[in-house]
């Protein structure tokens, strides 16, 4: 494929994102689905739009339409089943817990329905022929993933410039693997956070809210487990898209082993993430973020590197 179908892809989702968030922002304003500050986690100093990631959600789908419409190839509408659909339900479902708080579990779920549907639908992992135990590990990885995104979301520009990161490096290993269906996607999801990522580096202007937490995550996990190496053996093919999305999986980690620790539930919210932990270490939220991404690029970098040797 052309590789200026690639920029295309990025260059337009992002220019459609920064169109888009920057209405939703008006829309929130307006409407006053605002974020205030609580004198605890939330410490920004005035009401901060929390619709951004709706913003996210129609601009991937446009972009989606767009591309099956301008490719020609009507089959392309059968993935709306396997990709956009689910992400846009998540989405919903984030969006509901926006505006309602729902309790925990019913989220996951929710998360784990779709996951399985995503899982039917054709999206999965081979790891051992057993049907049950790839089942299980494609469901672990995609409603994972959706939380760890979730819970990234602490801190301004960080999920936005992790999704940046991740998704390109996902669309530069699709593209050398001529899988231009997920490198398309991946590029596009790329574009899409660098649009909402000039509204949302610190000072943040729109917060992703959980339905843009969790639509860019169930998207991540969707195109890295899409990712077929040839040529890479297990361990070293599962290894790729963890290195992909590191930086979710190493802070999700860190504070579900801490809260565990100090016998504190899980989803016990608080300010205990990489990110603040920098923080409390005098690091302002920029410097923060900005290491926490440097890490991010090695791994990714390692991810594309272990692909490119084994072409």
């Amino acid at each position: 494929m052309n590789p200026l179908i690639y920029l295309a892809a990025f260059v337009g989702a992002g220019l459609m994102s920064t169109l888009l968030v920057w209405a939703s922002i008006k829309i929130a304003h307006r409407t006053g689905l605002v974020d205030g500050p609580d004198g605890e986690r939330k410490q920004q100093d005035r009401p901060i739009p929390k619709i951004g990631g709706i913003a996210v959600a129609v601009t991937f789908t446009v972009v989606f339409m767009v591309a099956v419409g301008v490719s020609g190839d009507t089959s392309e509408f059968g993935l709306l089943a396997s990709v956009l659909l689910p992400a846009l339900a998540v989405a919903a479902l984030g969006f509901v817990d926006d505006v309602r708080n729902l309790n925990p579990w019913i989220r996951l779920a929710g998360q784990t329905v779709l996951a399985v549907i995503v899982w039917v639908s054709g999206t999965q992992v081979n790891f051992t022929s057993i049907m049950v135990i790839d089942l299980a590990i494609t469901v672990l990885w995609i409603v994972g993933l959706t939380n760890a995104m979730n819970l990234l979301d602490n801190s301004d520009g960080l999920a936005a410039s992790t999704t940046l990161v991740a998704a390109l490096g996902t669309g530069a290993i699709a593209a050398l693997y001529g899988q231009y269906f997920v490198g398309g996607l991946a590029f596009a999801l790329a574009g899409i956070a660098l649009g909402f990522l000039m509204y949302n580096w610190a000072p943040a202007r729109v917060y992703l809210g959980d339905a843009g937490a969790y639509f860019l995550g169930f998207l991540l996990a969707i195109v890295t487990l899409r990712l077929r190496p040839v040529g890479i053996n297990l361990p070293w093919s599962a290894l790729i898209p963890l290195l992909l999305v590191f930086l979710p999986v190493a802070d999700t980690t860190f504070v579900v082993v801490r809260r565990l620790w100090e016998r504190r539930h899980p989803f016990t919210p608080g300010r205990d993430h990489l990110s603040h932990v920098l923080m409390d270490r005098g690091l302002s939220v920029r410097s923060a973020v900005g290491v926490l991404q440097l890490v991010l690029v090695i791994s990714v970098g390692a991810a594309v590197v272990l692909a490119v040797i084994a072409v």
